[in-house]
């Protein structure tokens, strides 16, 4: 199997087997986003809730759903992720996952992150202190500039950076991300005329934001086990996808 990130990490991808699939389901599907780290990146200017489905080999296996609240300068964006792995009715193993981000002029100020793994719980709080970033993760505390941003990926400046707080291990990772090409894009029905950007370093991803509001549409990644996962937009009724 083809890893798709070059540093270990303890995110799985849905393979045919469930025994495996626990192993690889957080490798790809999860990771869940930096922008020079003394400059304020702009933020899109999102309210309200938005939701995106996450599919393997082009079959929905669960929801995004971010909900944007501004007040000022200050924007707060919480993420709730859910996965599910079934056998007919019943369901095997789940991931929840609620991301909690606060920025005021453009910079992270707070990042909090409550996963339960089919049971077992975890938890990263970021907070600023003067001029850092001060990261509590499962393994341990470090510092880090402001002007990071957590790989939730929603932020269009996220493919400025060259690092980033990994959003479900607290932990920083070294990427380099290029554009691609800015074409239109057929997702969920309609065609967007979108920038697709590739990231490379520690993690790989290919990334597309609308052209014009710089909305994050989509991300595609190959898993572990060689399966296409890809999180993108979903606009209502989100029924259809009988993720419900």
């Amino acid at each position: 199997m083809r890893n798709s990130s070059k540093r270990p990490s303890r995110n799985p991808v849905l393979t045919q087997n469930f025994g495996t699939t626990r192993r690889f389901l957080l490798l790809a599907v999860i990771l869940t986003f930096v922008a020079p780290a003394h400059a304020a990146a702009p933020l899109p200017a999102q309210s309200g809730k938005t939701e995106y489905v996450i599919k393997r080999n082009g079959d929905p296996i669960g929801t995004l759903k971010i909900d944007f609240q501004r007040d000022g300068n200050r924007l707060v964006a919480t993420s709730d992720y859910s996965l599910k792995i079934k056998l007919m009715a019943i369901v095997l193993y789940r991931y929840d996952k609620r991301m909690v981000e606060t920025y005021e002029n453009g910079h992270l100020v707070a990042y909090e992150t409550d996963i339960d793994d089919n049971g077992t719980k975890s938890e990263i709080r970021v907070t600023r202190k003067d001029d850092t970033l001060s990261i509590v993760h499962p393994k341990g505390t470090l510092t880090a500039p402001i002007g990071l941003y957590p790989s939730t990926y929603w932020p269009p400046a996220t493919v400025e950076q060259t690092q980033l707080i990994d959003s479900s291990d607290g932990v920083l990772m070294n990427v380099t991300t290029v554009e691609s090409a800015t074409r239109d894009l057929s997702i969920d029905g309609r065609t967007v005329n979108a920038k697709h950007y590739k990231m490379s370093g520690d993690v790989e991803r290919d990334l597309w934001y609308d052209s014009k509001t710089g909305v994050w549409l989509k991300m595609k990644l190959e898993g572990s086990d060689g399966s296409i996962i890809e999180i993108e937009r979903d606009w209502a009724p989100v029924w259809k996808r009988g993720l419900l």
